[in-house]
């Protein structure tokens, strides 16, 4: 659980994983949260088929990282992860971006 306050009200408030909604725009999702006084948008992410590949590709290198007892293997693998990350990094502004527009031009949840 997480505290926020409404950058547009003021009301302080508490959020939860559960509170969050989406909007899907074909392979676009538009992750976010709302404030419970005035419904302002925040925005969480922002995903598409390719940064949700990246992501599942990071979180299983992680895990491969975080089990391997073998020095040089970990090292291949963080050279991995550093490129996956690298390319997440430079298609985040565009989705970021994406999901903006997304979120301020549709007010109704799909």
């Amino acid at each position: 659980m997480s505290k926020v306050i409404c950058d547009k009200c003021g009301n302080d408030f508490a959020i939860n994983q559960s509170d969050f909604e989406e909007i899907r725009r074909g392979d676009i999702t538009v992750q976010y949260f709302r404030c419970p006084a005035c419904l302002a948008k925040y925005h969480i992410c922002t995903t598409n088929f390719e940064m949700r590949r990246l992501i599942r590709k990071r979180v299983e290198i992680q895990n491969d990282i975080a089990s391997s007892p073998n020095a040089r293997k970990s090292r291949r693998l963080k050279d991995r992860l550093d490129k996956i990350i690298a390319q997440q990094k430079k298609v985040f502004p565009e989705l970021k971006k994406l999901g903006e527009e997304i979120l301020n031009g549709d007010d109704s949840t799909e």
